[in-house]
């Protein structure tokens, strides 16, 4: 498949049509006309737009058609020997240890030998494979897959549905209530550099709530490729509380997606902690479809060297009486970039929306970056609505007070840095999770006392 001729075409932009030509018949789903139809539609929408480029708005500051360069090939599940002492090294001991229903994929193959699917089932999900459930998808997950909050102007997202090959669907029956997170862990494998493209889909039934963690993890890959999209569809009165802690491998280049839809009286807590990886993209596009719903969208990175991590969020109010908070925090270190977009839309006839969003960065170098971008559009005229961004280093005062009651000048830094961050890790309600996120901080703190 060619690109449009009028549109210049690099050498990776054809390389993911060849991709797809070639492993069309293979992967899964392909003799299912559902899927395969799925798939022909976001190939057409990749080769209408190409790789984003800077002159895209939304992609004014991580310019993928000029950082990707080569494109690896697709990985698949090779049967990789994956024990816990590989977990808790791949994402860390606090988090590899957390209390929860665990479903781990390695290479996007959901490995029943190291999940908890039976506990699950039996605590009222129903859990199937996405790879096994696109051969003969279930009349639910037609339902929703690929229509939670659907975008036809994202080439990223239409590359992961064209070639999505592994991950997991939940399903959450009718007024469930979970005791402990289901805790979605993937790992990239071992091995040459290689792409990986996976899908969860996670639907909430009305009145269930739930918490979903999500963590990614190097196993030792070099040149990580990663392209992971999570639809999530609350129902009416149903909650979901979705954390992700991302720390791959130094050289990964990481492209995630949320698609986010809310019901009526309907609540979504979300919290992203990235600090690994060399290119970051985070997207999140939330969409409010019945009145009197809330959502709380936060987050905080730590980056170093030359780390770039971008949080991109589109948050929709298209009925009245909603209300959405963002919080993100970053630190950056070195000559990392860290950039913050966040757009809130309150389309016409949204009255009494409230909407806020608040971006902070803390510089730890006079090299690094920290790039904002809130913005607000609003068509209705009885809205509460407000965005706010700092950026700026460790206020010396402070510094001041800490080392004059003897605390040393490294340790009196380490204070305020968490200090800085753990405002966003507040917003997480899962103590268990909240303790994760502090540990992991603390560990990157130390590699750079050190």
């Amino acid at each position: 498949m060619e690109l449009p001729a009028q549109q210049f075409r690099t050498k990776a932009e054809q390389a993911y049509l060849d991709m797809f030509e070639g492993a069309r018949k293979a992967l899964p789903g392909a003799r299912d006309p559902f899927v395969s139809g799925l798939r022909s539609k976001a190939i057409e929408t990749y080769a209408r737009l190409g790789l984003p480029h800077r002159r895209i708005e939304a992609w004014k500051y991580t310019d993928l058609r000029a950082r990707l360069t080569d494109v690896h090939p697709l990985l698949s599940a090779v049967g990789v020997p994956v024990g816990e002492a590989d977990l808790a090294q791949a994402l860390a001991a606090a988090v590899a240890g957390l209390p929860s229903y665990r479903l781990v994929m390695v290479e996007g193959d959901l490995r029943a030998d190291l999940s908890d699917i039976s506990g699950l089932k039996a605590a009222g999900v129903e859990v199937v494979s996405l790879a096994q459930a696109l051969e003969k998808p279930p009349s639910w997950l037609k339902a929703v897959l690929g229509k939670v909050n659907p975008r036809d102007d994202d080439p990223v997202l239409a590359l992961n549905t064209a070639l999505m090959t592994g991950g997991a669907a939940l399903r959450v029956r009718e007024g469930v209530t979970l005791d402990k997170p289901i805790h979605l862990v993937q790992l990239d494998g071992t091995g040459e550099p290689a792409s990986t493209v996976t899908r969860n889909v996670v639907v909430a039934q009305p009145g269930s709530s739930i918490t979903v963690a999500e963590s990614f993890g190097s196993l030792g890959i070099r040149g990580l490729q990663r392209n992971a999209v999570t639809e999530l569809l609350v129902g009416d009165k149903a909650a979901i509380r979705h954390v992700k802690i991302e720390r791959e491998g130094d050289d990964a280049l990481h492209l995630s997606t949320w698609l986010v839809e809310l019901g009526a009286d309907a609540r979504y807590d979300a919290f992203q902690f990235s600090i690994g990886a060399a290119v970051i993209r985070n997207q999140v596009y939330a969409r409010f479809a019945g009145e009197g719903s809330a959502l709380d969208i936060s987050g905080a990175f730590l980056m170093r060297g030359r780390q770039h991590c971008d949080t991109t969020l589109l948050v929709e109010h298209a009925v009245p009486r909603c209300t959405s908070r963002e919080l993100f925090k970053g630190v950056l270190d070195g000559e990392a970039r860290g950039v913050f977009q966040g757009k809130i839309i309150v389309s016409p006839g949204a009255q009494k929306t409230d909407g806020k969003q608040m971006a902070g960065a803390l510089l730890l170098s006079e090299t690094a970056e920290f790039d904002s971008k809130p913005e607000l559009e609003i068509f209705a005229d009885d809205v509460v609505c407000g965005h706010g961004s700092t950026s700026g280093q460790i206020d010396e005062d402070l510094l001041f007070y800490l080392e004059a009651r003897g605390i040393p000048e490294a340790q009196a830094r380490a204070l305020l840095i968490q200090a800085f961050v753990g405002e966003a890790f507040e917003r997480v309600e899962d103590e268990g999770l909240r303790n994760a996120f502090a540990a992991a901080s603390a560990e990157w703190l130390s590699v750079r006392l050190d």
